[in-house]
């Protein structure tokens, strides 16, 4: 109920907001009087008036009056078999949210103009254009989710506030980069020797490489199982011929278990960078996805192998409807085509 209180001789009007679910007072600047607490009451009342009108409206819509937290809470339940990294990123948006957010206010604060309020304030960040714009993703993923479970009225962003992508240029190694990175892997422990040869013979996600296991190496056959955190999908593919005496040697060293010894994607990122900055290679814009664009561009360009095969050996989904349900890759046609990528370390 809002009501009529005196403060300091000023009659003030103070309210409970049931969205925001505080109490909040404003002054009148009037004086207390007799003539003044009427003024001031009719304020109040219609004041009251509007907050009922929009207590009704929210009943009428069937709209789920919980905080922001609670939204915050089902959201990661729902999404809690996603990849660990986008879990990471989802988390990372959540700790930027909060920062302009009340997370125990009611999620109807979550409106159209206090998100492009939100947005447009990223842009004062000082970050890079795919960074803010991995927070306007996260945040899209979230708008629809509080729209699908009914807690808010959808609503569209303007246009002119969404974030976007900046499309990077394709960086991969020169040629005398690469001979550098393969010559002075020789100085190298078994791990992060073995490391780098898998990335650039197999072109595979770091992510990838990390879930083989001595168990997932057929060497009679000349094929590696992995299994994909970002497609959910167990693989074989075949290993390039210049790998198996790399991967003899690591696989007897270690006898079981995971090949590699990272305990997560970023620390084996972090290992490559640091061996990067030793060879003076560091303000090159490599990184470890370097060795998949350019395992990819040689595939293609210097060795012309088959498109849909490198997709297959890589792990890219095909995007065209025959090689989507009806070619069928065998393992011998992808092993065919691999010999073509000729490079000796």
């Amino acid at each position: 109920m809002a009501i009529v209180i005196r403060k300091n001789k000023i009659l003030h009007i103070q309210w409970y907001d049931p969205i925001r679910k505080k109490t909040f007072s404003k002054s009148t600047r009037f004086v207390d009087n007799l003539v003044n607490s009427k003024k001031a009451s009719r304020l109040a009342d219609k004041l009251q008036a509007e907050l009922n009108k929009q207590a009704d409206l929210i009943r009428g819509h069937g709209f789920r009056d919980v905080t922001i937290n609670d939204t915050i809470v089902h959201f990661m339940k729902v999404n809690s078999n996603k990849n660990p990294k986008t879990i990471k990123d989802y988390e990372r948006f959540f700790k930027k949210f909060k920062e302009s957010f009340d997370l125990n206010g009611s999620c109807l604060c979550i409106t159209k103009l206090s998100i492009e309020d939100w947005l447009l304030s990223l842009r004062n960040l000082k970050l890079s254009n795919n960074s803010i714009h991995g927070y306007g993703k996260q945040c899209n993923h979230y708008l629809n989710f509080l729209f699908e479970y009914n807690y808010i009225s959808p609503f569209k962003i303007n246009r002119d506030v969404k974030t976007r992508p900046e499309i990077k240029e394709k960086i991969i190694f020169r040629e005398d980069h690469l001979k550098m990175i393969m010559n002075d892997l020789r100085s190298k422990n078994s791990n992060f020797r073995i490391t780098l040869l898998l990335l650039f013979y197999t072109g595979l996600r770091s992510s990838d490489i990390l879930t083989i296991t001595v168990e997932r190496i057929n060497f009679s056959e000349g094929t590696i199982s992995y299994y994909s955190p970002k497609r959910k999908k167990y693989r074989t593919v075949p290993f390039h011929p210049g790998l198996k005496e790399f991967l003899l040697a690591r696989t007897k060293e270690i006898k079981s278990g995971y090949v590699l010894q990272y305990a997560r994607v970023e620390n084996l990122g972090k290992a490559i960078t640091r061996y990067f900055k030793e060879l003076g290679l560091n303000d090159l814009g490599y990184t470890a996805r370097t060795f998949r664009k350019t395992f990819v561009s040689l595939c293609r360009n210097k060795f012309n192998m088959d498109e849909s095969v490198v997709k297959e050996l890589v792990g890219h989904e095909h995007n065209n409807t025959t090689d989507l349900y009806y070619n069928h890759i065998s393992l011998e046609v992808m092993k065919k085509e691999l010999m073509k990528f000729k490079y000796e370390v």
